[in-house]
C-alpha cells in the first residue's frame, strides 16, 4: 500500500467516523444493546399478557357458552401455551 492509498484509506475512515456521530446526535442510531433490551423486554411483556388471558376471560366465555370455566380455561391455556412455545421457536439476529 503506497502513502497515498493510506492517506486516502483514513481519510475515507474518519469521514465515515463523522457521519456515524453525526447520525448518533440526530438520534437515526440507536445503541444495539438497548435496542435488544427493549425488545426483549417488550416481548416478555406481551409473552404475559398472553400467558394471563385465559385465566381473564374463561369466565366470560364459560357463561357465553353455557359450560364450565374450568374447561374454558384449561382449553384456553393449552392453546395459548402452545403458540407460545410456536412463537419461541423464532429467532431474531439483529446485525
Amino acid at each position: 500500500m503506497t502513502y497515498l492509498q493510506a492517506r486516502t484509506a483514513n481519510e475515507v475512515l474518519k469521514a465515515q467516523e463523522r457521519r456515524i456521530r453525526l447520525q448518533t446526535l440526530k438520534g437515526e442510531l440507536v445503541d444495539r444493546a438497548r435496542a435488544v433490551s427493549l425488545v426483549f423486554r417488550l416481548a416478555r411483556q406481551e409473552r404475559d399478557a398472553w400467558a394471563g388471558w385465559p385465566a381473564r376471560v374463561a369466565a366470560m366465555m364459560a357463561a357465553d357458552l353455557g359450560i364450565g370455566p374450568h374447561a374454558v380455561q384449561s382449553a384456553l391455556e393449552k392453546y395459548a401455551r402452545q403458540h407460545l412455545g410456536e412463537l419461541a421457536e423464532l429467532r431474531t439476529e439483529f446485525r
